[in-house]
């Protein structure tokens, strides 16, 4: 009897096992990590979350064994991440800093469309929260490959909204690196002086402009005059500062991975920072991932920012390569040990 019960005990051992690393893998890892994200009470400010380089997976080049599975996984990451991201943020803007699609710049109408319709749910959020979103080269081209002009404006029309747009006190400016364009500000948006100004200045880019400086970036400075800008692209967390005094980067860090700590800058001292937002997806080749959430204070002439750095998928996905494993090595040790007679067999003993 004893050895009976050890025996059915087993499957209930292994099932539970399975049970405990899914609901930690999948439930458990996500609140675990929004426990550590930082918040800051500010009833002047402006809270704006920052969503950079999602790259939803496209067919075109998602077309190996498994691939249906994988994408699956990737949007129930973003999406799981997301949600999170919105309940610790509760933001008054969400930017969507482009490269919204991995295959948008060569996707079929009808491909597009379907990406679209994956973004919509798995980004979802309330009709009272303003949502601004920039092209990056994998919508539209770009980087490898010139920017269609079809293309552009099929994002375009998909994303209808004004280059300038104007929440509370901030006014946020979408540029765009790979077409060269840059929206006329209005003319209430500026005063001479970094102090005296009653507005703040936010630049969008889907590419960073400080680190790579040109003629396009002193357009931009010179037109816009931001003092904030919120860049994406490079997959990593980094701060750059200009003084715009003597025309000469002061600044460049690199964030490290993990550190929940708020960053203070001041807005009325004549420099221009710039944040890069890491990629929020696991699929991009980077062990890092996160989300920017954004407090800019025209009042009080502050931003605070920090990253609401996200779990090590392929860690967790390793996790079950493991435990699977060890539970398919298990299952068949007891398998070849219920197919063995559990009896001795004796031989007749001669007679002398």
């Amino acid at each position: 009897m004893l050895r009976r019960n050890r025996t059915r005990s087993k499957p209930f051992i292994i099932a539970l096992i399975l049970a405990s690393v899914l609901l930690y893998n999948e439930f458990i890892v996500y609140e675990i990590q929004s426990l550590k994200w930082n918040f800051r009470e500010c009833t002047d400010c402006v809270r704006v979350l920052l969503v950079a380089d999602p790259q939803i997976l496209g067919v075109r080049n998602e077309n190996y064994n498994g691939a249906s599975l994988a994408i699956w996984d990737s949007d129930r990451y973003l999406a799981k991440t997301f949600s999170r991201a919105i309940r610790h943020a509760d933001p008054h803007a969400i930017v969507f800093l482009g490269d919204l699609m991995d295959e948008g710049h060569i996707a079929s109408s009808a491909d597009f469309e379907k990406y679209k319709h994956r973004l919509n749910s798995i980004f979802q959020t309330s009709d009272h929260v303003m949502k601004i979103f920039l092209p990056g080269d994998n919508d539209i081209g770009g980087e490898e490959d010139n920017v269609s002009k079809r293309i552009h404006e099929r994002f375009n029309f998909a994303y209808t909204q004004p280059d300038t747009l104007v929440l509370k006190s901030v006014t946020f400016f979408k540029v765009n690196r790979l077409v060269h364009d840059i929206p006329p500000a209005p003319r209430d948006a500026f005063l001479n002086d970094y102090a005296e100004r009653n507005t703040t200045n936010v630049v969008l880019s889907h590419m960073p402009l400080l680190f790579m400086p040109g003629t396009f970036v002193q357009n931009v400075l010179k037109e816009l005059s931001p003092q904030i800008i919120f860049s994406a692209h490079e997959h990593k967390a980094m701060h750059t500062s200009l003084d715009t005094a003597t025309d000469q980067l002061s600044e460049i860090r690199l964030l490290p991975p993990q550190e929940v700590s708020f960053y203070q800058l001041r807005l009325d001292m004549g420099d221009v920072h710039e944040i890069q937002i890491p990629t929020c997806s696991y699929r991009m080749g980077t062990r890092h991932m996160g989300y920017g959430l954004a407090f800019i204070n025209t009042q009080e002439k502050t931003l605070d920012f920090t990253i609401l750095w996200l779990p090590e998928r392929f860690r967790l996905l390793l996790i079950y390569v493991v435990v699977g494993s060890i539970v398919a090595l298990l299952s068949a040790i007891m398998l070849i040990c219920g197919r063995r007679p559990n009896h001795i067999s004796y031989s007749r003993a001669s007679m002398m």
